[in-house]
């Protein structure tokens, strides 16, 4: 199967269509998907991650079946046409029980392409954001609420938790009802790390890819995040952590339309993402076969590559947004704080843009997609 996916990224480039119409198939999901899920995991557990070890413990660790899903639906929430699509290799994208079980672990193959590296690659990946956002000024007050829009099943919540221990409340929004499931589990296992000390069996405490802590300020609600249900001026910070690419531009912007409304004055919306306008993701663009191959799991991420170049910063402004700062987070992606007009200030009538990316552009430290292809299968 490697041999011949090579063999397509090496055709003409007037064959492109033609093997872009390939990927799309449900033969090529049938065939090429179970190939490329099991190099993934093998990649994983290559670089110290016991990705089944991790997986066969949290199958077991609930019932996973509708009566988990009625525990967190909540009437009235719809999930919108888009998010229906087939996205990362999963046949029913996020709405099935294999992709929220598997995200975490999924989370922890990025940082190893992300930074190879590192000691702790995801914790290099996510840190790259946090000191970008930082650098952009990014705050939240004492006593502050913070909503995490797309969570997932709440990675990147529960770090907003520990980052900002005096926020009052973070809270963690997603669509689907099987991410929340997976997530207020992990909240109410609390496992350890794997590696952190032995565990005997029937201890109750599993064995997770990172350790999670009980915290009585994080919560992980239903909700479609153009539509969330807050109250207005409610919040001190919104975040999108890496959901933009996987919205359609016409979500996006009723995504920062919410997020302005449930943003107080002087409230932040912080967003870290890929920049398609790095020399790294021009590349992969370039090659239409490849990049037919990645877009093959992502079905936005050609609309969200354009909008981020024309678009994304106006339709924040359009919101409501009075500055928006990005700088670089990694050689391949960015970080965003825009930010609501403070209370008191004097209507201007213009629009602050503070593009630092270029000045803070970063060395490309991610594994190129057939490099990292090649040593999985060599595993």
């Amino acid at each position: 199967m490697a041999r011949t996916m090579v063999l397509l990224l090496a055709a003409p480039r007037g064959e492109a269509t033609l093997v872009r119409a390939l990927f799309g198939s449900s033969l090529f999901r049938q065939l090429v998907v179970p190939h490329a899920r099991a190099t993934m995991v093998r990649t994983a557990e290559a670089n110290g991650i016991p990705w089944r070890e991790c997986l066969a413990w949290l199958r077991g660790a609930r019932a996973w079946d509708d009566g988990a899903l009625a525990r967190v639906q909540r009437d009235g929430v719809d999930v919108p046409e888009y998010y229906r699509a087939p996205f990362h290799a999963y046949e029913q994208g996020n709405l099935c029980w294999e992709a929220a079980l598997e995200q975490e672990l999924a989370g922890k193959a990025v940082g190893v392409r992300n930074f190879p590296r590192a000691p702790d690659p995801e914790e290099a990946f996510r840190a790259s954001f946090d000191a970008a956002l930082d650098s952009l000024g990014a705050a939240c007050p004492d006593g502050g609420a913070i909503v995490d829009l797309g969570c997932g099943t709440g990675t990147s919540t529960r770090r907003l938790a520990a980052r900002f221990p005096r926020a009052a409340t973070v809270v963690g929004l997603d669509v689907s009802p099987h991410m929340l499931a997976v997530g207020r589990a992990l909240l109410e296992l609390a496992p350890r790390a794997t590696g952190d000390g032995e565990h005997s069996a029937g201890d109750g405490v599993g064995a997770w890819v990172s350790a999670v802590a009980h915290d009585a300020r994080v919560s992980l609600e239903h909700a479609e995040i153009s539509a969330t249900r807050l109250g207005a001026c409610s919040c001190d910070v919104a975040v999108l952590s890496l959901v933009l690419h996987e919205l359609p531009p016409a979500a996006a912007r009723a995504v920062f339309r919410e997020a302005a409304r449930v943003l107080r004055p002087g409230g932040q919306l912080w967003v870290g993402e890929m920049d398609f306008e790095t020399d790294g993701y021009r590349k992969l663009r370039a090659n239409a076969l490849l990049y037919s191959l990645i877009r093959s799991t992502e079905p936005y991420l050609d609309e969200y590559a354009m909008y981020q170049s024309a678009g994304m910063v106006d339709d924040l402004f359009d919101a409501g947004f009075g500055v928006v700062r990005l700088a670089a987070a990694t050689g391949r992606h960015f970080a965003l704080v825009a930010s609501m007009p403070a209370a008191d200030a004097a209507p201007v009538g213009g629009r602050v843009l503070d593009d630092r990316r270029r000045e803070t552009a970063m060395a490309d430290t991610h594994l190129p997609t057939w490099q990292a292809a090649a040593r999985k299968g060599s595993d």
